[in-house]
C-alpha cells in the first residue's frame, strides 16, 4: 500500500445511519467494480454508450494504491458506496462517487460527501473538483459544488458533454 492510503488504511470512521468508512482494499476490487457498473447503470444511458463506457470506469489494483479510496459499508459489512480522490498539483478531484442503486436517495452520497469534505479538509485542501455525469450534477450542486463554466468532452464518442464542478472548502477552525 503506497503513502496515500497506508496513512488512513487503518483508520475507520463513522457515520451516521450506521454506516462505516474504510480505505478501500484490493480484495474489494471486484465488489467495487460491480458496484459501479450497477451505478452507472441506473441512469437513463444508451446500451451502446454504457458498452463503451462502463470499460473505462474499471478500477484496478493500481488505481487503489495511488488515490485516496473509500468503501462505504453498510451494518452488514455490505458494499453500499464507492468514493475516491484523485490528488494532482493544479487540482484534487473527486473522482469516483457511486452508490448502490437500490440505496441512491438515502442520504448515502450525503454522507460520503461531507466525509470527503472533512478528509479534504484536514490535509489543508481549500478546493475540491468533481466531473458529474450529467444526471448526477443536482446531487452536487446540494453538496455545495458550483459549475465553473469548463466544459469536458466524453471520452467515448457521441458521449455527454460534462459540467466541471468547484467546492470551496472553509477552513478547518482550531
Amino acid at each position: 500500500m503506497t503513502c496515500l492510503t497506508a496513512s488512513y488504511h487503518s483508520q475507520m470512521t463513522e457515520v451516521p445511519v450506521g454506516l462505516r468508512i474504510v480505505a478501500a482494499r484490493e480484495e474489494s476490487l471486484a465488489r467495487i467494480n460491480v458496484l459501479i457498473a450497477r451505478s452507472k447503470s441506473y441512469w437513463d444511458w444508451s446500451a451502446d454508450y454504457l458498452e463503451k463506457a462502463l470499460p473505462m470506469h474499471r478500477l484496478d489494483a493500481a488505481y487503489l494504491r495511488s488515490n485516496y479510496c473509500f468503501e462505504i459499508l453498510n451494518v452488514a459489512a455490505e458494499l453500499a458506496a464507492f468514493a475516491s480522490i484523485a490528488v494532482a498539483s493544479k487540482r484534487n478531484t473527486l473522482d469516483n462517487l457511486w452508490v448502490r442503486p437500490d440505496l441512491i436517495g438515502q442520504g448515502i452520497g450525503r454522507q460520503t460527501c461531507e466525509h470527503i469534505f472533512e478528509f479534504a479538509r484536514t490535509r489543508g485542501w481549500t478546493e475540491l473538483w468533481v466531473l458529474p455525469d450529467p444526471p448526477s450534477e443536482q446531487f452536487y450542486k446540494r453538496m455545495g459544488f458550483s459549475d465553473t463554466g469548463e466544459r469536458v468532452k466524453s471520452r467515448v464518442v457521441n458521449g455527454p458533454v460534462s459540467s466541471v464542478y468547484r467546492v470551496q472548502l472553509p477552513r478547518e477552525i482550531d
